[in-house]
């Protein structure tokens, strides 16, 4: 981190830097307010309590500011300052934080025209940068008094930073998508008018543009193998473990790999033979940036690839890389949008009286992420006697990130409800968090259960009270393995103005060694199989489970119902048996 006291760079070096301009055209952020950009500064202004806070993308003669608040006038509207006005041009120059606690003090800044005509006196500035490295402009935080920043403020400055420039590297994926979508139809119209086997092109084109992951793409090169013109393997190889003669950028044939010129060392020879192989090229693999890999080809006898065979060849490469690409990049957001859901299901507590465990098993679905969740917590005894333990699962609808980040505020306004309340039934904690996703205009709606469970002092037995909106049935196995499903329940949460009547609470006692199993509907709508057929299976596997505690029968759940359509989440609590 760069304070005024050690900052020394030549502006002019970086501030002009091609790169670092063109991704600040690409973006098409100038002057005008940007709604994206105005929530970066209100969350600074807001979290931080600063009077001034700016987006400023620095050009190479100026300053703009997409995004701002408490700026005064003429500079609130012109939106815009020069470079003379400017502390964000040296975050972009080192490419590092710059912390000012007063500017009239310090040598970088005291001159400064925002110093002497803004009246930036207190400044904290993070950079935002692309994904290339290049640093386009300042998140900054101004106070027009002196001011001692804390290390909390400046790592809260940090994190909304990095969510400006994720957004920024979002925008411009997307433009670098277009463009690469631009590239590929041209190559479409090219090849349409070049070459002879254009309907061999377009299936070719048809089969990778529905490939969604790496071993897609594998099957797709697989489905062109064609024994009968002589070619009898298409391989990808990624980039880490390409062949030895694969080029970077051009397409490498060995005609005759038995030939003293092929290139080839005894070793390779004798493993390209055992595959039946007498020919081979390698096709580089490229999408919108490194190379990815090489497709590799494998003919039964000796060829060289023909003129016109060389376009079809590289048609093949385009096509083949932009699917690759987009497997990598689907595989990529999927796994950042499944850690997001993962982080938002904290830890179950331990000292809870219960033996407690869950599961959350992702949906086979490649790109659905939704907002299944579970959750336990120990509630402290309010007015009416002793602690009890409240769990709930659920469903918000949708299957995206937008429902999984709904799930994370209702999962968080649900045990809020249920703190400040502890005394209310599950009934009154579910209706409390209706009004407040009403007040704070958040679209939740979906399925839930959620339950308190309260010892039953001297008899080793649980007291369940529970609440059921329009959630699938608690399975409950009582301790000499008779099952049922408590099937009592209310409409789904989320529509309150189609409430005809209040939500019911419901209560049963749990004996020692009960086993109670709430779950989502990723068990049980799955829609190639009964329903009936399903909750049977459910029963099955805590049947045969459950007497060896709560976290087996999680694992045989998982192990039963991975790779479901739909996401799927189990929470198992067991009252402890009455010998233990």
């Amino acid at each position: 981190m760069n304070d005024s006291s050690t900052f020394s760079a030549s502006p002019q070096t970086t501030l002009v830097d091609a790169g670092r301009l063109a991704a600040l055209a690409a973006l098409g952020l100038t002057e005008r307010s940007d709604p994206g950009m105005e929530r970066f500064a209100e969350r600074v202004r807001d979290q931080l309590g600063v009077p001034v806070s700016l987006v400023s993308l620095v050009q190479h003669d100026q300053q703009v500011f997409p995004g701002m608040c408490g700026l005064p006038d003429p500079w609130a509207s012109r939106r815009a300052t020069p470079l003379s006005h400017s502390f964000c041009q040296h975050v972009v120059t080192t490419g590092e934080p710059l912390v000012v606690e007063d500017a009239r003090l310090a040598p970088l800044v005291r001159d400064n025209l925002a110093t002497i005509e803004i009246g930036v006196v207190g400044y904290a500035g993070s950079p935002l940068t692309d994904d290339r490295g290049h640093v386009l402009g300042s998140l900054c935080a101004i106070d027009t008094k002196p001011r001692r920043w804390t290390e909390r403020e400046l790592a809260i400055l940090h994190d909304i930073a990095t969510d400006c420039s994720n957004e920024l590297r979002l925008r411009l994926a997307r433009l670098d998508a277009e463009l690469e979508r631009e590239r590929r139809d041209a190559i479409d119209a090219e090849l349409q008018i070049a070459l002879t086997r254009s309907q061999q092109l377009l299936s070719v084109a048809e089969v990778l543009n529905a490939c969604r992951s790496i071993d897609d793409v594998r099957r797709a090169l697989d489905s062109f193998v064609d024994p009968r013109s002589g070619l009898i393997e298409l391989t990808v190889h990624l980039d880490a473990s390409r062949p030895r003669l694969a080029a970077d950028t051009e397409l490498v044939v060995v005609a005759d790999i038995e030939a003293p010129d092929s290139r080839l060392d005894a070793d390779e020879r004798s493993a390209l033979r055992q595959r039946g192989a007498r020919s081979v090229a390698y096709l580089p693999l490229h999408g919108s940036g490194p190379l990815l890999g090489h497709v590799e080809l494998v003919w039964d006898a000796p060829r060289d690839m023909e003129p016109q065979e060389r376009p079809m060849a590289a048609a093949l490469a385009a096509y083949t890389g932009q699917a690759l690409e987009r497997a990598i990049l689907i595989q990529n957001r999927i796994d950042v949008a499944r850690e997001l859901q993962a982080a938002m299901l904290a830890p179950l507590p331990r000292e809870t009286g219960l033996d407690l465990a869950a599961c959350y098993l992702p949906a086979m679905a490649e790109e659905q992420i939704g907002g299944d969740w579970y959750d336990a917590f120990v509630l402290p005894g309010g007015d009416g006697g002793g602690a009890s333990v409240v769990v709930s699962v659920g469903d918000v609808t949708g299957h995206d990130i937008a429902a999984a980040t709904v799930m994370g505020q209702v999962r968080a306004m649900l045990r809020q409800t249920a703190w400040d309340h502890p005394d209310a039934a599950p009934s009154a904690h579910l209706a409390g968090l209706e009004l407040a996703c009403e007040a704070f205009d958040i679209p939740a709606s979906g399925t839930a259960v959620v339950a308190r469970l309260t010892p039953v002092p001297g008899t080793g037995r649980w007291q369940m009270t529970w609440v059921n909106a329009g959630h699938p049935p608690p399975l409950v196995v009582e301790p000499e393995g008779r099952t049922g499903l408590l099937t009592d329940h209310d409409m789904l949460f989320g529509y309150p103005d189609l409430a005809t009547r209040s939500r019911r609470d419901h209560m049963i006692e749990l004996q020692p060694g009960a086993t109670v199993v709430l779950y989502t509907d990723g068990i049980t709508d799955e829609s190639s199989i009964d329903r009936d057929d399903q909750v049977v299976a459910l029963v099955d596997v805590v049947g045969r489970t459950r007497a060896q505690g709560s976290q087996a029968v999680v694992r045989a759940l998982a192990d039963r119902f991975v790779d479901m359509s739909d996401d799927v989440v189990a929470l198992v609590l067991q009252v402890p048996p009455a010998d233990a």
